[in-house]
């Protein structure tokens, strides 16, 4: 496999700029920090579930690419509801402040598969491979949305997990997004250009909002304090290295059918750093954004050392 170190560092270097984009806003005091329960509102329930949507529902009917999907979707589904029920037993062994156990084991079960994950994976693999993380990302989907706020919940003193309203999380517009692409694309129904014209364009809006999202909540923490927690360091080893490598050594011995391309694609995806939408959910669900922002800050700073050594592993 030929890595092109160029695209995958230029992705890493726009993430970080967009972040930078947010952080500066609110300390200049060009935002309040108080919009970004506002922006991840709108991202939420309007231009994250057009993404969703689009991205599957235009793509070309494939027979043949059917049955890799179901096997990386079902795998997905197996992954991440694996790594958060382990991550949450390894927060405890840890000694995991509660306040911030859930976000700790929600940002190492959790990756940025769409912003990071798609482009890597069409750098990597191809048309074919950008298909297949398309399809792992509706296993993400239907985890992060569901028990992955959960999960993020149970930092909320005030908020009981098993009391949140499972029918507003399931019937969510991120989950019904999903769905309806999937009636689209297994369906052939083609979308009128009129129709889909304004959903890209509130698509594209999606990136670059996470982004500055997350910058914003970088504006919590203060100085050496992002640094200095240890807690924010052990969910970044077990994000960016045990979890990619572990799956990278059992997918060698336990490969998913015949296509090798399968096990590649799930374990880049799995190899990016915290998802994009954890500051999002942290608002929402009312979790430990302060030290979400710590994680997801040290996170995307050394995933420009570690994205190139699992890529190392599965070439």
């Amino acid at each position: 496999m030929n890595l092109d170190f160029f695209v995958v560092m230029s992705n890493l270097v726009s993430l970080f700029a967009l972040i930078a984009v947010g952080y500066i806003a609110v300390k200049s005091g060009v935002i309040k920090q108080e919009a970004s329960a506002i922006f991840s509102t709108f991202l939420m329930k309007i231009t994250l579930p057009c993404t969703i949507f689009i991205s599957l529902a235009q793509k070309e009917y494939d027979p043949a690419f059917v049955h890799d999907s179901m096997i990386i979707i079902v795998a997905g589904l197996v992954v991440f509801s694996g790594m958060l029920y382990l991550s949450r037993y390894i927060a405890i062994f840890l000694g995991v402040p509660e306040n911030c156990r859930g976000v700790w084991a929600f940002v190492a079960a959790f990756t940025n598969s769409g912003f990071m994950g798609f482009p890597i994976a069409l750098a990597l693999f191809g048309p074919e491979g950008l298909a297949l993380s398309v399809m792992l990302n509706i296993a993400f989907n239907m985890t992060v949305y569901t028990i992955g706020a959960i999960e993020i919940s149970r930092d909320n003193p005030n908020h009981n997990a098993e009391k949140l309203n499972m029918k507003t999380i399931i019937f969510s517009g991120i989950n019904i997004a999903t769905v309806l692409s999937l009636i689209f694309y297994f369906g052939r129904i083609k979308i009128p250009a009129m129709i889909a014209a304004p959903i890209i364009s509130l698509s594209n809006i999606t990136t670059p909002l996470s982004m500055i999202i997350i910058g914003m909540a970088l504006t919590h923490s203060h100085g050496l304090e992002v640094f200095t927690d240890k807690h924010a360091w052990t969910c970044t080893f077990f994000r960016l290295l045990f979890y990619p490598i572990a799956l990278c050594l059992l997918l060698k011995v336990f490969p998913l059918g015949s296509n090798p391309l399968i096990g590649a694609v799930l374990v880049i995806v799995v190899a990016m750093p915290g998802a994009s939408v954890t500051a999002v959910l942290c608002e929402m669900y009312h979790g430990n954004i302060d030290f979400a922002a710590k994680v997801m800050f040290i996170q995307n700073i050394l995933c420009m050392l570690s994205i190139p050594l699992v890529c190392m592993l599965i070439a």
